[in-house]
């Protein structure tokens, strides 16, 4: 069983359904049911800070319970599958019934949910897995990382070889005839575009619910990114009412294992420590309507971007600045929160400094990837005594070992969002940073 979820579209195509092909080739996704698409952007008004999830299951986002609420939700808001997750719209109970779905068929390679977390102790409040599956059974990296920009390779592994069963749903668009829509539906007897962004399983999760969206997968878009690319991921994490379920995407030589155009999105029933750390206004809605803030007192350097009036507008402003960052070769790492309306743009320097013995053995025997997760604060540890004696004090000494310097962050703001962001010699010197390194 497969879905659609529908956002504007001008034509759709019915696909036969032959269930013994295995390649997304054929498009043959047994859409039983499709969701409509609201233009969730327009909601968002005023964004507060996960400081404490104690208090409030949902933010208190303004307008955000009086648009969605609707006779069909007023039932049950909270609903128990598994007790994971207590808060869901439509989209969260489609996406965790077809995850549980395939969890039942023996789709992943272990069960995540009998990993061992913990809350490491201190303020920062450093969310640690122990995942020895993760670290035995996920798919091996089958490209060089010292490229941001390679070329889409189909004869390495890419997501129209995976199992259809994989496949949950995909997102198709509304034709303008039914502009109208204010919030997302499930219905049945859906078809399936020609290229469409589909949802499927990660068969190797660090999380409940974890899932990857792909755009346009039979496009074969190699992993970077672009604002076209970037919007699909900010309205799929609009999509979810449940504030732990947040979207990432890890750039290559920033710990993304396949190159082929996809994010990563779980529930965490945790705060990410990089969400709770300090901001500090750089530019108040001067782009596109959207602010720019400086993240402060957390041990990776990064941005994080608020959404003004549109996602159209923020995912113009994240991602132009995503292209800069792959033309000069920085990798980098996004986390998507508050529903969309939140983007931290983390660039990072580990394996580079790997390659070139920076990093201290210590920590490189850990074998701790920070990819988006784990950069944002979620730390998956391989071997049972670095989880059992990980602290604050040992997981920020990770983080920061993959930072940029104060200097080249500096000048990353310069060419990217700051006044002279057209600077040819600010490029320049941004193109320098990963060389400096080696």
């Amino acid at each position: 069983m497969s879905a659609t979820l529908i956002k504007r579209s001008p034509s759709r195509q019915d696909i036969p359904i032959t269930p013994s092909v295995v390649s997304l080739h054929q498009l043959d996704l047994d859409s039983d049911k499709e969701f409509a698409k609201r233009e969730a952007a327009q909601i968002f008004k005023r964004v507060r800070s996960f400081g404490s999830f104690q208090d409030a299951l949902v933010p208190d986002i303004d307008g955000y319970s009086d648009d969605y609420s609707d006779e069909e939700d007023d039932d049950d808001d909270s609903w128990g599958l598994t007790g994971y997750v207590t808060d869901a719209s439509e989209f969260d109970r489609i996406l965790i019934s077809l995850w549980e779905d395939r969890f039942a068929g023996g789709l992943f390679r272990y069960d995540v949910t009998a990993v061992s977390t913990k809350v490491i102790e201190g303020k920062k409040q450093y969310v640690a897995q122990f995942n020895i599956g993760r670290a035995t059974n996920k798919r091996p990296t089958e490209f060089s990382v010292d490229k941001v920009c390679q070329d889409f390779d189909p004869n390495k592994f890419n997501f129209t070889k995976a199992d259809l069963k994989e496949v949950l749903f995909s997102f198709t668009n509304i034709g303008e005839a039914d502009e109208n829509v204010t919030r997302s539906v499930f219905e049945p007897n859906a078809s399936v575009g020609e290229s469409p962004t589909v949802v499927l399983i990660n068969v190797s999760p660090i999380e409940y619910g974890h899932v990857l969206l792909c755009p346009r997968v039979t496009d074969m878009l190699p992993q970077q990114i672009s604002p076209d690319k970037l919007l699909p991921a900010l309205y799929m994490a609009a999509e979810s009412r449940n504030p732990y379920f947040r979207v990432g995407y890890n750039s290559l030589g920033a710990y993304a294992t396949i190159n082929h155009l996809h994010f990563q999105a779980y529930y965490l029933m945790e705060a990410f420590p990089v969400e709770r750390a300090d901001t500090a206004e750089l530019f108040p809605g001067t782009h596109g309507g959207c602010t720019v803030y400086r993240v402060n007192g957390y041990p990776v350097r990064c941005l994080c971007f608020e959404v003004g009036d549109s996602f159209e507008e923020l995912a113009e402003l994240v991602g132009g600045i995503c292209v800069k960052m792959q033309t000069v070769n920085l990798p980098f790492n996004l986390l998507i929160a508050d529903h969309g309306a939140r983007v931290f743009l983390i660039p990072q320097m580990f394996s580079i400094r790997i390659a070139s013995d920076k990093i201290p053995e210590y920590i490189v025997s850990t074998g701790v990837n920070p990819a988006v997760f784990e950069i944002s604060g979620h730390l998956l540890y391989k071997q049972q005594a670095d989880y059992d004696e990980c602290t604050q004090a040992s997981a920020e000494a990770l983080l920061a070992s993959a930072s940029l310097t104060e200097e080249q962050f500096v000048k990353l703001i310069d060419y990217t969002v700051g006044e002279h962001k057209t600077s040819e010699n600010s490029a320049e010197v941004l193109s320098s940073i990963p060389e400096s390194e080696l």
